[in-house]
């Protein structure tokens, strides 16, 4: 059991959590330098809006581990939690290894409890060649089409596998549907890329990305989700760093299909020697979470947010609390799977850098 101390990591509302990784930062001895990205929109309380990116050890090492959260916004509470807790324990770190925590990739999702941006785009659907042919939407607008005249299609969508999976693939069609990827690079994508410049991983031994997402799966547990293709460099280092645990949607073995579109495919470009991972804890059914996206995304498209009306407030709250629920039990099997990937990473990028 985690003391109340340890569980004060977790906070449902961006305001609150970046201040505490903000405190965890200043007063951490292993932070380098912390970049803080101002976002051109401010939240709903008129605040200023961030996604800050904080380098603990040398921004030199040839072994880089990126620890990235909120870029499903109202997710954020859960990569914050633990991005929070890595800081405020660690005193050290192994020699030649850097840890770059970015956090809060959409601070406006996170701060109006919104899993999009303020253009109405999933961003982990926005990874894709604009400047190509985009991937089909068909089926994803046609579930949403049923969704939107049905009252019992939520439900019957969550209730199956095939139909939930093509409803998530993405779309690039319907801006004011679910899983719209956009049709340009989002704000968050552009500071991922900017990112990528200072980082130059093809100057790097190894690197390894976990994003931290919540909402689909078993409740409490972290799942590793690999999209790296079978028999791929990735593929492989992502199993010698944490074994059987990986799942594979390409494979069928994860709660997560196969997906249009994903922050996971910007980095696999990157070259061989990274090694993308997402780390998904989950928390209610699908039917839930479809209800309660389908709510928000209502409310945004209904024109400007109300945040006095307690029909708005009530929304955002049951968003909150799907993805980031405030139960103990729940918080500290989060915790405990996030030290133990994070550690593991640690432990795998050591060995790399001792030539193990």
């Amino acid at each position: 059991m985690y003391a109340d101390a340890v569980l004060s990591v977790f906070s449902q509302r961006y305001a609150d959590a970046r201040d505490k990784f903000i405190s965890a930062v200043e007063t951490s001895s292993i932070v380098e330098r912390v970049n803080n990205i101002v976002h051109p929109l401010r939240g709903p309380k008129n605040e200023r809006l961030f996604c800050d990116i904080a380098w603990a050890g040398s921004p030199k090492a040839k072994n880089i581990l990126v620890l990235v959260s909120g870029i499903h916004g109202v997710e954020g509470g859960v990569g914050s939690a633990i991005q929070s807790d890595f800081v405020g324990r660690h005193r050290r770190l192994p020699a030649d290894v850097c840890v770059v925590m970015v956090h809060a990739l959409n601070p406006w999702g996170f701060a109006c409890a919104s899993r999009n941006d303020h253009e109405g785009i999933d961003i982990n659907r926005n990874f894709v060649d604009f400047d190509s042919k985009l991937p089909d939407s068909d089926e994803a607008v046609a579930i949403w089409e049923k969704l939107s005249k049905k009252k019992d299609a939520v439900e019957q969508v969550g209730d199956q596998r095939e139909q939930f999976d093509k409803l998530s693939h993405g779309q690039y069609t319907k801006a004011d549907a679910l899983y719209y990827g956009g049709d340009k690079p989002s704000w968050s994508r552009q500071t991922i890329e900017q990112l990528m410049t200072q980082l130059k991983p093809e100057k790097r031994e190894n690197v390894v990305v976990i994003d931290i997402h919540s909402g689909l799966g078993p409740y409490g547990y972290g799942e590793l989700i690999c999209d790296h293709l079978p028999k791929t460099a990735g593929q492989k280092k992502a199993r010698e760093l944490f074994g059987p645990t990986v799942t594979e949607p390409a494979l069928g073995t994860s709660t997560s299909g196969v997906k249009h579109g994903l922050h996971d495919y910007f980095w696999h470009q990157q070259g061989d020697n990274v090694c993308f991972l997402t780390l998904e804890f989950g928390t209610f059914s699908n039917q839930q979470m479809l209800k309660v996206l389908f709510a928000d995304q209502q409310l945004q498209q209904s024109g400007k947010v109300d945040w006095s009306d307690q029909k708005t407030l009530d929304i955002k709250h049951a968003m909150q609390d799907f993805f980031c629920p405030d139960e103990t039990q729940w918080q500290e099997l989060v915790l405990f799977r996030g030290r133990q990937v994070i550690e593991m990473a640690l432990e795998g990028l050591t060995a790399n850098a001792n030539g193990r």
